[in-house]
């Protein structure tokens, strides 16, 4: 059954109780590669047999590579290249490397979630381009996509996920019982791959951009986020404002409108997303450019 969430759903059920955990893979197209309850092919969400996966790819032992590494201290699941992931968890980006610094995992992300457990997503075709170290995050936010970075370079695109306690190898948890809980809870937030992976490889710009050069352009290539200033910025500021919208006081500018793009204009354009029903990005591209623009 293809469970869709909505943003404000999102915020009144998963933000009121911390405890909550929501399945990392942001659509219901994607196997995992654990099977300990005798779920087959035609269930939905799709659980595939340990036996019959590509390689041992469940939390344990796992193959010849991962047992000279010490185990496979998580679990696999299985997606197609692209497909949005979300984090399971409130908490702070705590890590992000790259296949420079990370030439396992590739492209990764690591999120201490606010009940003090680490969580590791490996093998990302891309993280999210505005995401820095010591960012907020909320479950079922958009933080990157699946892909096979790293070691799993031509192998089937797969998410990599593990949950640890300070060390990723002394304190692995096994993340099936997380990952279980959350499929049998329905717990899954259902994100458009149109609207995340643009994103994803459009351009932040700078200077000036506004939302009907966006709204013109007809896509993402050019986008208005943290770092951006300007008129554009300054439009959007306005527009916010006036829906009454937290901008933060600045010296020179006591309602927030200063034409600079900083997290608390990023936390305002998040917030109208929500009530918009929009992908909550912090991003402004052309759905939210056009949705801004009815307020003008």
């Amino acid at each position: 059954m293809k469970i869709i969430i909505t943003e404000n759903q999102l915020k009144k059920i998963y933000r009121i109780n911390e405890s909550n955990f929501i399945f990392p893979i942001g659509n219901d197209n994607f196997n995992v590669g654990y099977d300990s309850q005798g779920l087959g092919s035609n269930v939905t969400p799709k659980v595939l047999d340990r036996y019959d996966s590509i390689h041992n790819s469940d939390y344990g032992g796992g193959d010849a590579a991962h047992k000279s590494r010490g185990g496979h201290l998580g679990i696999d699941i299985f997606a197609p290249k692209g497909t949005p992931l979300v984090s399971c968890v409130n908490g702070v980006v705590s890590k992000i490397s790259n296949i420079r610094n990370n030439r396992i995992g590739g492209n990764t992300i690591n999120i201490l979630g606010d009940d003090g457990k680490n969580y590791y997503y490996a093998h990302l075709d891309s993280v999210r381009n505005d995401l820095d170290i010591g960012d907020e995050v909320y479950k079922g936010m958009f933080i990157g996509t699946v892909g096979d970075t790293g070691n799993a370079k031509g192998t089937h695109p797969h998410l990599h996920f593990s949950v640890y306690k300070k060390d990723y190898r002394k304190g692995s948890i096994d993340p099936w019982p997380y990952l279980n809980s959350s499929l049998k809870g329905d717990k899954i937030f259902i994100i458009d791959k149109e609207d995340v992976v643009e994103k994803v490889d459009g351009v932040v710009s700078k200077n000036n951009l506004t939302i009907e050069d966006i709204i013109e352009n007809g896509d993402n290539r050019e986008l208005i986020s943290v770092g951006s200033n300007g008129e554009g910025v300054l439009e959007i500021q306005r527009i916010l404002r006036n829906l009454n919208y937290d901008l933060g006081s600045f010296e020179d500018a006591e309602d927030g409108v200063d034409g600079i793009f900083g997290f608390m204009t990023k936390k305002a354009v998040e917030e109208f997303q929500r009530d918009e029903n929009l992908t909550v990005d912090g991003i402004v591209g052309i759905q939210t450019s056009t949705s801004l623009y009815e307020y003008i």
